[in-house]
């Protein structure tokens, strides 16, 4: 117990329990503290002290139990009937084997409580035995109450001044962590140097350790750092969604336990599970920072330790743990806020890399392609018409790559959409424009670069542009303009053409096969056709 452990209380209850002693004519004195889980014996002295000293801890005798339960000094006067526990002193055992066994003078036993004089807790027992002369009398009892008294004063102050240098290290800790924090370049290496730097030693604590959210999968908790219980060196370890952690990450609710171990759900990684499984009392506290979750720290005592029990009681302690939790919250919010500002920094560079692209450099490759076309068209010579072939076949094959270009830096998520969505369309389109001389005006809107369509969709919509290119009138090569959108909820393909001639009217059964393959998939077609205009509408449900 941390307030026997300290010389100086220790030496202050041995002079307290001599001064009952002495004014009370007790061949016995002694002291026992409440503090834990269970009682402890502070300070005794005395012949036969080891007698007294089992009389006060064996439950069987009931001692204890009766000065810790009445409000003022109580008085056993039998003590030669109360059953004494068989273990016995060194002592003991040598005046046996002496022929002579210990006797207990008359007298009976005396005690009070001692209490807190700040709060009235109760805090342990003083206890004399053995009156040399007489029997106690009242005077005894007066004194040993206000002995009693001097004792939880002196514990008071003891705990007082506990706190006070707890709390002092806590405030040095915690400036080390934003010292830590605000320097160091890496959060995750600053909670590891903090976890091994004494975090757990001011906690009390058997281990400790962070774990954080997994970039790319939130609800995966990762080991990141870990101190105690051998688990020092601990490399990044991936550790179950259904966790306790898991929960506490996926939830935000605080698990204190006095068996962490044993509740519901506790599953610690492989690697590390022998060496928790001693775990008893425990806490997960979520790293939160607002109202987003990155991270959980645990703090364990092994299994019955009085001092991990006080701990969880104690809403001090529990209160600068979750304090901790907060700063390494913000540590953990720092590197995430990092990663993010420079994934914003990259995806505006290709942003701007991909509006440069699309509008100046793809259109002026595009309006030399269409003059390559022209002059194709008019060469006679088979030398220059095979050098303008192979040219446009070059230009078409750069547009193409830098369209991709374009796609892949907009999103790097659908880097696949480009060659899977755009490739059969275009194909469709060029091979449509080769055989009809046409060179239609392609216009792509919505978040058709953003959106991945399954296969049956990307096929469809390859043949509808096919069909309804063969629908319209394009008497004019650059009359025809073909818009594909995508929305929330449909795929749209707009096919129109500018004719200047009154066009005829499409009817039924070359509309046929439009028509079927919507149906089939629960879209729709829609035509219309003025004097010189012709619209035809393909929807497709996404």
């Amino acid at each position: 117990m941390t307030l026997i452990a300290n010389e100086r209380v220790r030496g202050s209850l041995e002079r307290i329990a001599e001064s009952a002693a002495a004014l009370t004519g007790a061949a016995y004195s002694g002291i026992v503290l409440v503090d834990g889980e269970s009682p402890e014996l502070a300070v005794s002295h005395g012949p036969h002290h080891s007698t007294y000293d089992s009389l006060l801890l064996g439950a069987e005798s009931g001692v204890l139990r009766q000065v810790l339960g009445s409000d003022g000094p109580t008085h056993v006067t039998d003590v030669h009937g109360l059953p004494v526990p068989l273990q016995r002193s060194r002592e003991s055992r040598k005046a046996e084997r002496a022929g002579s066994t210990p006797s207990t003078p008359t007298g009976g036993l005396l005690g009070d409580r001692i209490l807190s004089p700040e709060c009235g807790e109760l805090c342990g027992a003083l206890v004399v035995a053995a009156k040399r002369s007489g029997t106690f009398t009242a005077e005894d009892a007066c004194a040993v109450t206000v002995l009693a008294d001097a004792a939880g004063a002196t514990i008071e102050q003891a705990r007082i001044a506990a706190r006070e240098r707890r709390r002092q290290q806590w405030l040095s800790t915690s400036a080390t962590v934003t010292s830590l924090l605000l320097k160091h370049v890496d959060p995750k290496e600053a909670l590891r140097e903090i976890l091994r730097g004494g975090f757990r030693e001011l906690c009390g604590a058997d281990v400790s350790a962070v774990m954080c959210a997994d970039p790319v999968r939130p609800h995966v908790p990762l080991v990141i750092a870990a101190d105690g219980l051998g688990l020092d060196d601990i490399p990044v370890t991936e550790m179950s969604p259904d966790s306790l952690t898991g929960r506490v990450l996926r939830t935000g609710e605080e698990i204190i336990s006095s068996d962490l171990s044993a509740v519901e759900g506790y599953n610690p990684p492989p690697v590390c599970a022998k060496r928790l499984a001693a775990l008893g009392p425990g806490m997960l506290l979520p790293l939160q920072a607002g109202e987003r979750i990155l991270g959980v720290l645990q703090v364990g005592w092994r299994r019955g330790s009085p001092q991990g029990l006080s701990a969880l009681e104690q809403g001090e302690q529990v209160e600068l743990v979750r304090s901790f939790a907060r700063q390494a919250a913000l540590a953990l919010l720092r590197l995430h806020s990092e990663e993010d500002r420079d994934q914003l920094l990259v995806l505006r560079e290709r942003d701007r890399i991909a509006g440069e692209l699309s509008g100046g450099v793809i259109e002026r490759l595009s309006q030399s392609q269409l003059d390559l076309h022209s002059a194709l068209g008019l060469a006679r010579q088979p030398e220059v018409r095979s050098r303008l072939r192979s040219a446009v076949e070059r230009l078409e094959d750069t547009v193409r790559a830098m369209r991709e270009i374009v796609f892949q830096t907009q999103d790097e998520t659908t880097t696949d959409v480009p060659s899977t969505t755009w490739q059969p369309v275009l194909e469709e389109i060029d091979s449509a424009c080769s055989a009809a001389g046409l060179h239609p005006r392609l216009v792509l809107a919505g978040h058709l670069d953003r959106t991945t369509l399954t296969r049956w969709v990307r096929a469809e919509l390859a043949a509808a542009v096919r069909h309804s290119l063969a629908l319209t009138p394009h008497l004019s090569s650059t009359s025809v303009e073909v818009c594909i959108e995508v929305t929330v909820d449909d795929l749209l393909l707009t096919v129109s053409d500018q004719v200047g001639e009154p066009a005829a009217t499409i009817d039924a059964e070359r509309m046929a096969p439009l028509e079927q393959c919507a149906r089939e998939h629960g879209g729709r077609v829609s035509v219309s056709q003025t004097e010189n205009h012709t619209r035809i509408e393909w929807h497709l449900p996404t």
